[in-house]
């Protein structure tokens, strides 16, 4: 929502009726969402959170706690598998819990 950089909210393990309240009141001020901390991963209802984030169009990425995890086991394309799975067109690569070569 503005001409010069964005604002992105960490979802930390939301619910999705915390989801659909922060959407209700912070959507015009966010331009993105992470799911932070490989929360994915311990979501059980992940495929609805992105639904309805998405059918707020909001754009989510998974956090680089996640791409470490899978970096560090050798499993990247198993990492790029999971983001098509989910169809997440972000991913952010981070380096803080390990060097990237």
């Amino acid at each position: 929502p503005r001409s010069h950089g964005l604002t992105m909210v960490m979802d930390k393990g939301l619910s999705i009726r915390e989801v659909e309240n922060f959407l209700e009141i912070g959507s015009p001020h966010t331009d993105i969402v992470k799911l932070g901390w490989a929360t994915s991963f311990v979501t059980p209802n992940l495929k609805e959170k992105l639904k309805i984030y998405r059918d707020a169009g909001m754009p989510v990425y998974f956090g680089g706690t996640l791409f470490e995890a899978f970096l560090v086991r050798g499993q990247f394309d198993d990492y790029r598998r999971v983001l098509d799975q989910y169809d997440l067109k972000y991913a952010e690569i981070s380096d803080g819990s390990m060097d990237i070569p």
